[in-house]
């Protein structure tokens, strides 16, 4: 029902940026959606830019900066733009093109104009594109003309210790203790949590949920169809204390249960990681 992509950055961005992504409707979708049916944009402990297109509309429907998300967030599936076109910040990493707290948007979506004083000017840029693929690199020069290098290294010599504490999370598929994480990064809990706050939008505890969140959707995905889950054995290896704690806490960031999830077919609109 629609065609999900994903194009990596320019080596300039590669830092910053995960990648850009599309998601376009297929010409079936829409006729054949049934009503009610929805579509689930996962906690990925990312930041993302979304820009929506219409119909034969060269210029953006919407701009939109959408901050990290501890909760899912449910789109009507029928009701939604025929095209996406956004780019997916690194977690972290967004900093030098958000000039913002990531904190201050957490679970939100604010509107590019909000943000950039030269919002129309970027949705001008990427409406000159004739593809989808053009859109994208069109974004992607857009960015780099906003990254300015010297702003990109103050960012990356202020912020190692949350880099540092983003990749042993997210290496320990977010099974890690916490509290001890601090201390070996030689800073105290307090300040890690608060350049946590400025930079990912969240507590390291609620990122590295969102990490072992992804996990689960990554094992979930990768099961043969009709193979039966062992939901007790899962959450043990991935981390949780038992079955109740997987169940509570994947229910807490989508708004379902793992069964529900899986047996619906619902999934992201492959912005989540």
């Amino acid at each position: 029902m629609s065609r999900y992509s994903e194009y990596a950055p320019s080596d300039a961005l590669r830092p910053f940026v995960d990648c850009f992504w599309t998601r376009e409707a297929t010409l079936t979708e829409g006729a054949g959606s049934q009503p009610g049916a929805v579509q689930r944009v996962l906690p990925d402990g990312c930041m993302d830019v979304i820009l929506t297109f219409s119909g034969r509309a060269d210029e953006p429907e919407s701009a939109m900066v959408v901050g990290t998300m501890t909760k899912a967030l449910v789109l009507d599936s029928a009701a939604g733009p025929e095209c996406f076109v956004g780019v997916r910040f690194r977690p972290a990493k967004a900093a030098p093109f958000l000039s913002l707290p990531a904190s201050e948007i957490t679970d939100l979506r604010l509107s590019l104009d909000d943000v950039w004083g030269d919002a129309a000017d970027v949705r001008g840029a990427l409406s000159s594109g004739e593809t989808t693929v053009a859109r994208v690199r069109a974004f992607d020069r857009v960015l780099t003309a906003r990254l300015s290098a010297s702003a990109a290294r103050d960012t990356q010599l202020g912020q190692r210790d949350v880099d540092e504490a983003v990749r042993r999370i997210i290496e320990a598929g977010g099974s890690l203790g916490i509290t001890r994480l601090a201390p070996s990064l030689g800073v105290s809990r307090q300040h890690l949590a608060r350049r946590f706050a400025q930079l990912v939008g969240v507590s390291p505890k609620v990122f590295a949920r969102v990490v072992r969140l992804g996990r689960v959707i990554e094992r979930l995905r990768a099961a043969p169809a009709g193979e039966r889950i062992n939901w007790s054995v899962l959450a043990l290896e991935l981390g949780y204390y038992d079955q109740s704690h997987l169940v509570d806490e994947f229910r807490e960031m989508t708004g379902v249960t793992p069964t529900v999830w899986t047996a619906s077919g619902n999934g992201d609109l492959g912005t989540g990681r």
